[in-house]
């Protein structure tokens, strides 16, 4: 894990929420390509950027926006939390993209993206002897939730795959 620019196709993660939503292009390995958060009003203006493969720098909170293949030709599909606000989240991303899109369970994202935030954030010397659990991020993490999401859509969509073979 950790931050990748080498893929055969890109997954967008989504993880809506009533004010801000996070978001994580990952590689088809798992691996965070870049992420980061936009206002929920500023959604139209996110998928513009992307279907018009414009840059997403303003957003970002890992990553370069230059590791960034072409967009939209490498998206292979889109996954969303099925959390707060989904329902009509997942109708405007499928009237704004043409690629298939996924919902699936976000339970436990937010701890997940602990996790995920301490891989690629190494801890201090100090902060070591602190128990993960309750070590706290030094910011929001809704983007390495989509991240969390985009890693159980991963897994999802190879088992789905696997039973076609």
């Amino acid at each position: 894990m950790g931050i990748h620019t080498r893929e055969k196709y890109i997954v967008l993660g989504l993880d809506p929420g009533r004010d801000k939503i996070g978001f994580a292009f990952v590689n088809d390995e798992g691996g965070l390509i870049v992420s980061g958060i936009f206002p929920s009003s500023r959604s139209d203006n996110f998928f513009r950027a992307v279907t018009a493969g414009e840059s997403i720098a303003e957003f970002l909170t890992e990553g370069d926006s230059q590791a960034l293949p072409k967009i939209p030709d490498s998206i292979k599909f889109i996954t969303i939390g099925n959390g707060t606000h989904s329902k009509d989240f997942t109708a405007r991303v499928k009237a704004a993209f043409s690629c298939e899109v996924l919902t699936v369970d976000e339970s436990n994202t937010t701890l997940e993206a602990r996790g995920l935030y301490w891989k690629i954030h190494a801890p201090n010397f100090w902060m070591r002897f602190i128990p993960e659990g309750l070590r706290v991020p030094a910011r929001v993490l809704d983007d390495l939730a989509a991240w969390a999401i985009a890693l159980r859509a991963l897994k999802k969509y190879r088992d789905i795959n696997q039973n076609k073979l």
